[in-house]
């Protein structure tokens, strides 16, 4: 039994108390040198960071092996002063999603999936380097002693230093994020008490306490190989300490990593670089002990003399490695159940473990860092298997709301293995700094998922007070946005639109785009305006820009335009958008111009215009220009384009396109890029420009292969994933700037909510083909 620290007591009740070991006795954390570093008892010093380690699933198989060499290579170069601790553990997801209010659709889908996500309980990895720098003699003397003092100071700066600069290299040399924790913000108190209990939660200095009692606010019993917590938690917890017995005869990278899938597990592995001449010596001494007892055959024979070759021309190191699995449960069936799950997970990978009995406090203290005298399974490792069996793997958590220009996620999904992820489509950077980047393209074949995950993204954003605008096809986004209160409507080819490009620009800047439009309306192919056109052009804008408004028309503008010695070629081309013109229709008046961009959600139809390319691009170029004026509020903005491969297929958006993303993403526009299949994009003239969009949501195609993929940069654990993956399932590779890691995006849990998302022929049976005139007509009960 060990006790949860108490205070001074009476007589009275000392004998009410068992007199046991109290628990924080057993741990080695003794005061601060500063915020990040850490004194033990035994006067070493030591500082913890955590790392955001690679996608172990769809990482490239390179960059996995990299990341593990680096690592070895590291301890390597290192010796006994210092011990490294890795820890993977899980803590409760910290959503930081802001609330939707309201009485609306966005407001419900927000609720039901709110109830989905508490249910599933969700959590996120971490994982965490500590790098211990031991005392070879350790103190002899009572901390408090007044000879303590010059002990604990001699050397310190010295060794802190050392410390400090292995930690840096550790930090910078294996190219995955680190932060440190601190003791001001309680991570670090908070990570000591989690791999006692398993449990996450910031933990503070207290007032004239060691470390080791801050982190010590509750009492274990153990008996037998099971150990129950008492005090400090509101429901029983119980725990069983397993550690291995036989290391695999091979490693690889992640070959653990499923240990803690779907389990409440603190994995451990503590490892002290052991020299060189230390290993050469016992590697020769057993060859020896082998060749007198003639035992030295066979591959044992090859096996220690490669050992002795490699330790002797520095190829590789070795180390004494502790690996402890520490499983959790609410109850002691739950904790069999869960025993047994690790340790079948173990065996495919080779590896024996033993569940500890007797041992089992040593080992469980063991787990704590700078605890190394407490270690009893710790036999010698290679580095570079140390560093496959505590790779640093684990899916992305997604950035945390202050960090994101919107200040907060979208929404949140679970990972395939079944962590929590955060999703924005910004990259995280300052808040208070230019948006960043959150362009995204979403890839996949029809019925897989990506209108309506594109739909609830975009009744999410709602929570960031984010305006929506949508160009659909088939109106397959219709009833998603009727929902959301929004405005719908189609531009039909043959019917004026009512828009006036040569109305609605004014003053230099407004010229200057009008010419600059006119003229790409004009030129066609190799067919560029000569001299004189040009300026007879300009001559042309500048009188309508000061013309009454009700001259300012295609109708009146090819007046402006005579013969400039060209057999009026120019005053021809203009005269087709205008009322007697072929493409008179385009820009022809009406009683309402077709599109309004006064609503917070706004969809626009471009089904019947998508194969008219003229007349097509046209109008979006007009369009595209009202809404970039528009962006000028810098008001938070989703702007969706289905069939994007063709919307931008012609010379203009291929010009045009790269230009306008980076000032739309500085005007706090987030561009969402839709498109079926691959090769859609390859043929477009705009392709390279849509597949080099810095965030991709790829829906698995099994009707794909690998060619049609060429171009994106796929690992190849990715591209398994989408040549591979079940539509069904539900799943989609989100890929970013920092890596990539599989979302489950299945949205049945919204229940009704999901098919008024969907809408079509499903939505029309559910809520009848009038639901676009009853408000709330997705809360019915037989839908």
């Amino acid at each position: 039994m060990f006790n949860a620290k108490i205070g001074p007591i009476s007589e009275r009740a000392q004998a009410h108390v068992p007199k046991s070991t109290q628990f924080y006795a057993e741990m080695p954390y003794a005061l601060e040198v500063d915020d990040h570093t850490v004194r033990t008892r035994d006067n070493a010093l030591m500082m913890s960071f955590e790392i955001q380690g690679l996608d172990g699933i769809t990482a490239s198989d390179r960059d996995i092996l990299d990341l593990a060499k680096n690592v070895a290579s590291i301890m390597d170069g290192l010796d006994d002063r210092f011990t490294f601790y890795v820890h993977r553990l899980m803590r409760p997801a910290a959503f930081g999603l802001k609330p939707i209010y309201g009485d609306g659709f966005a407001h419900d889908v927000e609720t039901a999936w709110r109830s989905h996500l508490s249910g599933r309980n969700l959590r996120e990895f971490m994982l965490v380097l500590t790098v211990v720098r031991n005392k070879r003699v350790p103190l002899k003397v009572p901390l408090f002693a007044r000879a303590a003092k010059r002990l604990l100071d001699r050397n310190t700066a010295e060794r802190l230093s050392e410390l400090r600069e292995v930690v840096s290299i550790l930090e910078t040399s294996l190219g995955v994020k680190a932060k440190r924790l601190r003791i001001s913000d309680g991570t670090l108190l908070g990570f000591y008490s989690a791999i006692s209990t398993g449990l996450y939660r910031p933990e503070y200095r207290g007032l004239h306490t060691l470390i080791a009692e801050d982190v010590s606010l509750f009492s274990v019993h153990i008996k037998g190989s099971v150990a129950e917590f008492r005090d400090g938690f509101d429901v029983p917890r119980f725990a069983a300490v397993l550690s291995v017995w036989r290391n695999a005869n091979q490693t690889w990278p992640g070959m653990l990593d499923a240990l803690d899938t779907g389990t409440d597990t603190v994995i451990s592995h503590a490892y002290t670089p052991v020299s060189m001449t230390k290993v050469s010596e016992l590697a020769k001494r057993r060859i020896q002990q082998m060749e007198a007892a003639g035992d030295l055959v066979g591959s044992i024979a090859d096996d220690l003399r490669q050992t002795y070759d490699d330790v002797e021309s520095g190829r590789c190191g070795f180390g004494e490695h502790q690996l402890t699995i520490t499983v959790f449960a609410d109850n002691e069936a739950a904790l069999e159940e869960r025993v047994s799950q690790v340790r079948s997970v173990a065996e495919q990978a080779k590896v024996k473990l033993v569940r500890c009995d007797d041992t089992l406090a040593a080992t469980y203290f063991a787990t704590h860092p700078g605890n190394q005298d407490y270690q009893i399974w710790n036999p010698l490792t290679k580095s570079i298997n140390f560093a496959d069996m505590a790779s640093f793997h684990m899916t992305k958590a997604g950035a945390v709301a202050d960090e994101l220009p919107w200040r907060t996620p979208i929404t949140v999904f679970q990972t395939v293995t079944g962590a929590a992820h955060r999703f924005s489509f910004h990259a995280p950077g300052d808040p208070n700094a230019e948006p960043t980047i959150g362009h995204t393209l979403f890839l996949g074949p029809s019925g897989g998922g990506k209108s309506s995950t594109v739909a609830f993204l975009a009744a999410q954003s709602q929570r960031a007070g984010a305006r929506v605008i949508l160009f659909d096809k088939d109106q397959a986004l219709r009833m998603a946005i009727t929902a959301m209160g929004g405005r719908y409507t189609a531009i039909r080819a043959g019917q004026p639109t009512g828009l006036n490009p040569l109305l609605t620009e004014r003053g230099p800047r407004g010229e200057a785009w009008q010419m600059d439009w006119l003229a790409r309306l004009v030129e066609r192919g190799e067919d560029k305006l000569s001299p004189h056109q040009a300026e007879a052009l300009k001559s042309a804008v500048r009188q309508n820009g000061q013309a009454p408004d009700e001259l300012r028309t295609f109708a009146h503008f090819g007046d402006l335009i005579g013969d400039v010695g060209d057999n009026r070629a120019l005053a021809m081309k203009l005269a087709e958008w205008g009322p007697e013109g072929r493409y008179n229709w385009v820009f022809g008046e009406a009683d309402q111009p077709v599109i309004d961009l006064s609503a917070n959600v706004t969809g626009i139809d471009l089904t019947e215009i998508l194969s008219m390319a003229t007349e097509r691009t046209a109008v979006l170029s007009y369009i595209f220009r009202r809404l970039e004026l528009l962006f000028e509020e810098k008001r938070p903005t989703i702007l969706v384009i289905d069939e994007a491969s063709t919307v931008f297929d012609d010379e203009f958006f291929a010009r045009w396109l790269p230009k306008w993303l980076v000032t739309v993403r500085k005007l706090n526009v987030v561009v969402a890029l839709l498109t079926q299949f691959p090769s859609q994009i390859r043929e477009s003239r705009s392709g390279s420009i849509i597949q080099g969009m810095p965030n991709q949501v790829i829906f698995p195609n099994r009707a794909a292969d690998v060619p049609d993929y060429e171009g994106f940069g796929l690992t190849d654990n990715e591209l398994h994933f989408v040549l591979t993956g079940r539509t069904a399932q539900r799943q989609a590779l989100l890929r970013s700037h920092d890596g990539s890691t599989i979302l489950n995006v299945d949205l049945s849990p919204l229940g009704p909510l999901l098919t008024a998302l969907g809408g079509g022929e499903a939505g029309i049976r559910a809520f009848g083909p009038d639901y676009a005139s009853r408000k709330h007509f997705w809360r019915t009960d037989d839908a």
